[in-house]
């Protein structure tokens, strides 16, 4: 087995604008933040990866604090370590750091670039092979009007973009929400359908009392509708038959995966690498998905080319990604920060062929949206 050693790990900090406000459940936001890492190794190849959060409401990560885990914790256990054993090597973050997900997933893809590059074959390569040579994505509408969104979906099919869609919900009371999607689901019928991601911000009884108008409408999915918590209550909505239930924030790990399967509590799993703590372990948990008989959905971070491209290179691996993805990231930013920015076509993302993720990394780009050192805290 070939001896390269992990020589050197940076981070940076960079922030992004985006083309249009986006509406979470409990943000609006104008710019995307993001770390960056670059692994360098002794054969003088250099792995990149990102790491990034919808925000530190979502899991308890920011891209702060992926950075400090990473400079502080992650590096002095890696240094010197044999780059080739990453399965080794993600084992042993996983004993001396407790969760820390994100993190660990932007050091795990850093790794993989760096041996794609090493061997000459792209990521998905490493992980398995390919099962589909493209993904179908489905463009999240958070203009945060009915109108603004229901234009938004119309123009986007007509340019034969985007075929399908998701919205994101939360930011008003759980009927106002129900009435706002419906109105949307009625305004692009026959052209096209939504899910809707609530982000875990409705209760049981009101998505019981909307489901069967829910239903009426041709609504896709709903994408964690009750807190993370809530399995129970996730398996009674599904338990229901009516609108697909989607599990996302309560899907983190394969310990998730398991018990979401065993008490029937998701009709979908939507993955996401870095909650899972990286490619390796969404690809696990695709599989106990397979075996119960879920499907599964490309769930997004909102990264860049450099996260999507991880993204699909997993995803791409997977047989059970029924309902495809949501990796619009790099048509959501203002500006990308390689040199070869991963495009959708008619819908549909292209896996990378190139060696690693397939992207190269703009060194003009990061100086230009490298975030400046901050000393202290604001006051007010």
């Amino acid at each position: 087995m070939s001896d390269i050693r992990i020589k050197r790990i940076t981070t940076d900090l960079l922030d992004i604008p985006i083309k249009r406000p986006h509406q979470f459940s409990t943000e609006k936001v104008s710019t995307k933040s993001f770390v960056l890492i670059q692994v360098e190794l002794s054969n003088g190849v250099v792995g990149i990866g990102e790491g990034t959060t919808p925000g530190i409401w979502w899991n308890g990560e920011s891209v702060e604090t992926m950075r400090l885990v990473i400079d502080r914790y992650a590096a002095p256990l890696l240094l010197e370590e044999n780059a080739v054993y990453i399965e080794k090597l993600m084992q042993k973050l996983n004993r001396q750091i407790r969760a820390n997900h994100f993190a660990k997933a932007t050091v795990e893809m850093a790794l993989f670039d760096a041996l794609g590059k090493t061997y000459d074959v792209p990521v998905h390569q490493l992980l398995g092979g390919l099962h589909l040579e493209k993904i179908p994505v489905r463009w999240a509408l958070a203009s945060g009007t009915p109108e603004g969104d229901i234009e938004e979906a119309i123009s986007h099919v007509d340019a034969g973009r985007y075929a399908n869609f998701k919205t994101k919900s939360g930011k008003e009371s759980p009927d106002d929400d129900a009435l706002r999607n419906i109105r949307i689901a009625e305004g692009i019928r026959g052209r096209s359908f939504i899910g809707i991601d609530p982000n875990g911000s409705w209760d049981k009884i009101t998505v019981m009392k909307w489901m069967d108008a829910f239903f009426e409408a041709g609504i896709d999915f709903l994408e964690q509708p009750l807190p993370p918590e809530d399995i129970r209550g996730l398996a009674q909505l599904a338990a229901m038959k009516k609108v697909p239930i989607m599990a996302d924030e309560s899907l983190e790990t394969v310990q998730d995966a398991l018990r979401l399967a065993e008490e029937q509590a998701a009709d979908i799993f939507s993955l996401k690498i870095h909650k899972s703590g990286g490619m390796m372990n969404t690809v696990r948990i695709a599989g106990i998905a397979q075996a119960a008989g879920i499907s599964c959905f490309g769930g997004t971070s909102l990264e860049s080319s450099i996260g999507t491209a991880a993204c699909v290179h997993a995803y791409a691996s997977i047989p059970n990604l029924d309902y495809g993805s949501e990796l619009f990231g790099p048509d959501w930013l203002a500006d990308d920060p390689v040199k070869n920015p991963l495009t959708i076509k008619d819908g549909s993302i292209i896996v990378p062929d190139g060696p690693g993720l397939g992207v190269e990394l703009d060194d003009i780009k990061v100086d230009k949206y490298r975030r400046k050192e901050e000393k202290g805290v604001l006051t007010r």
